[in-house]
């Protein structure tokens, strides 16, 4: 189980929008200094960022909360928005080969590249597609695992979203 901190924004049934903040490991690196990564991170700043996750524990808006998602869950979603699209664009072009060196031959380049970016965007709307019907099971949804933090006295939903 991935986990990572956030602040609840609003509640709304059995869903919560919940906000984190993107980290650097910089931070706590031992060779931060002398690193081009580190010098590349704090040129952009760190983000909050929100979204949706299920509430099962009932946190209320400005509970500091621990969220969850399944590790396979990522893995899956990392396979269907990765190597999907780059299987297609493969598998275009060798068909766009195959076509051409069939019928048009002095083209086979040409209808090779156009394949394989056809290949590409139609794997890529696939993935779409599944993405869109896998987000609807309970596995592929972040949900919050414990409330970390009673609220605040009040909290201002645009404060927390700004940028630092």
């Amino acid at each position: 189980m991935l986990e990572e901190q956030g602040i609840v924004l609003s509640v709304h049934g059995n869903a919560a929008e919940v906000v984190v903040e993107n980290k650097s490991t910089c931070s706590s690196c031992a060779v931060k200094n002398g690193c081009g990564t580190s010098l590349l991170a704090s040129l952009f700043p760190q983000r909050k960022r929100s979204f949706w996750a299920s509430n099962p524990v009932h946190a209320q808006a400005g509970d500091r909360v621990l969220i969850g998602l399944d590790e396979s869950a990522l893995q899956t979603a990392s396979l269907l928005l990765y190597v999907v699209p780059l299987l297609g664009m493969i598998g275009g072009a060798m068909v766009g080969t195959w076509l051409a060196s069939q019928h048009t031959p002095l083209m086979v380049e040409a209808v090779s590249t156009g394949a394989g970016i056809a290949g590409f965007f139609l794997a890529l709307l696939m993935a779409r597609k599944t993405g869109a019907r896998l987000s609807a099971h309970n596995r592929y949804q972040a949900r919050i695992l414990r409330v970390l933090s009673p609220r605040p006295l009040s909290v201002d939903p645009k404060q927390l979203l700004k940028i630092q």
